[in-house]
């Protein structure tokens, strides 16, 4: 008997210290599940890791227990969704070899699956996803279906995706669905998606569904601020700094439409409800000032909109403030010389976003220095920036500056004399000359080798300040 006992006791340690590192790596398992399904995806990495290794280490100290299947299984699981499916792949193959258990070869074919997912082996995570598909345990079935989705999705067949997304419960399928909606071209479907993707775990996904649905076809600005108005309807817990930039990023995009009115609505209703002495804040009253810019026609029109700058420029942070009232400053200067008027309109069209106080200041300056090389230019750039008033300035162009390469280049015509105006106008504005630029031709069509002087600006026909001229 004295001989007995202290076996027994050895036995009964070693079935202790097997016991608590299984049920170690099982809760870490666990927690990483619970990670996955908030959207914390970093921590649930994290815990799949340490569900590896623990189990990894009943699986070598106890290869022949009732539980070494399971150990090795888990082990596979969590180097794989930990991201280490490299060192995951000798387990797949040991458990392929060793387990005959149906749920544990399912669970390492989820495994194999996304692993193959992740290689963009879409072959072969078709094949190894397909025993699960058919598995009677619902959990496995329903991430089966999340990889399926996923797969047809990066085959671009969204229908499909859109139906195995349908079918699985994991968090992740349901912005998956209204990704592969908003790429089916199914746009009311995916927006009834979004706007039922109320919980925290959701807060990346809102953004960049939102996004996608302003520039989707059968999308657009309105149908994304719809969109969030029902969604912020609908959850009512969604944080006020997230429901801020949600706004905010909304408003943004009424405003690059041009949607003045609809934007500042935006960013008014933005800081009524981000949270005081927050940058969301000071983005919300940033952006209503944007919005004034962007209607501005006149000079004077700028002073109150520089006194709130000026303000808002003194909050802590205020960078994006401080840069936007330099900008309106150097705009609103009265300028001494044609360059100078050139670029202070340049400022207003290119930094400001305020393209019908451009084209004022083109006019401007096209009307008080008549005989200088800039003049013909101006014109050109404000027929982009005030289409209503096209015929006329265009009748302007040609009274006036008929033989002018500007002229010419605007109707289409080629000019040699084009490339040397444009190094006049680039010494006089400071811009160093780069030559041998190949692009399009200006409005009339053609095309041929430009002089490119500056930054190029989509909405002037010529491209900005002495930046592009026809050879």
């Amino acid at each position: 008997m004295k001989r007995v006992l202290p076996f027994l006791l050895a036995l009964t340690s070693a079935g202790c210290a097997y016991y608590n590192a299984m049920w170690s790596a099982e809760r870490y398992a666990k927690d990483a599940r619970k990670a996955e399904r908030r959207g914390q995806l970093s921590e649930a990495r994290s815990q799949w890791a340490q569900a590896a290794v623990k189990a990894e280490r009943v699986a070598i100290r106890h290869p022949r227990s009732r539980w070494a299947d399971d150990a090795l299984t888990l082990q596979a699981e969590g180097l794989a969704r930990s991201g280490a499916c490299d060192e995951a792949a000798d387990v797949i193959k040991r458990v392929r070899a060793s387990v005959t258990e149906q749920a544990l070869l399912e669970r390492v074919a989820l495994v194999a699956a996304e692993c193959a997912l992740s290689a963009r082996q879409l072959t072969q995570a078709e094949a190894a996803v397909a025993p699960a598909l058919a598995s009677r345990d619902d959990a496995r079935r329903s991430r089966a279906e999340l990889i399926a989705g996923q797969t047809a999705a990066l085959r671009l067949d969204y229908d499909a995706a859109v139906t195995h997304f349908e079918r699985s419960r994991e968090t992740a399928a349901r912005p998956a669905r209204a990704r592969a909606l908003i790429a089916a071209e199914r746009t009311p479907e995916a927006a009834r998606v979004i706007e039922s993707l109320t919980g925290p775990e959701f807060e990346t996904d809102r953004a960049d569904l939102l996004a996608r649905l302003a520039t989707a076809p059968g999308g657009g600005p309105d149908s994304a601020s719809a969109t969030l108005d029902r969604l912020l309807a609908r959850g009512k817990r969604i944080p006020f700094q997230e429901q801020a930039r949600l706004l905010i990023a909304d408003a943004d995009r009424r405003l690059a439409h041009g949607h003045y009115d609809a934007a500042a609505g935006r960013y008014r209703r933005a800081a009524a409800v981000a949270p005081a002495a927050t940058s969301e804040a000071g983005m919300a009253a940033l952006g209503i000032q944007r919005v004034l810019i962007a209607g501005t026609r006149e000079r004077s029109e700028l002073k109150p909109i520089e006194a709130e700058l000026a303000r808002l420029s003194l909050e802590p942070g205020a960078v994006a403030a401080k840069r936007m009232l330099d900008l309106v400053r150097q705009t609103a200067i009265i300028p001494e010389t044609p360059a100078a008027g050139f670029r202070a309109a340049e400022f207003a069209r290119d930094s400001l976003g305020a393209p019908a106080l451009a084209g004022s200041l083109f006019l401007d300056l096209a009307a008080r220095d008549t005989a200088s090389l800039f003049a013909p230019k101006a014109l050109v750039a404000a027929i982009a920036l005030l289409p209503e008033r096209r015929d006329s300035i265009a009748a302007e162009l040609d009274a006036r500056y008929a033989t002018s390469p500007y002229t010419r280049a605007f109707h289409g015509e080629p000019s040699v004399a084009y490339a040397a105006a444009e190094d006049s106008l680039a010494r006089a504005l400071g811009v160093q000359i780069a030559r041998s630029v190949v692009g399009p031709a200006g409005a009339g069509g053609g095309g041929g080798v430009w002089v490119d002087c500056g930054a190029r600006v989509p909405g002037d026909p010529l491209w900005g300040a002495a930046s592009v001229g026809r050879a």
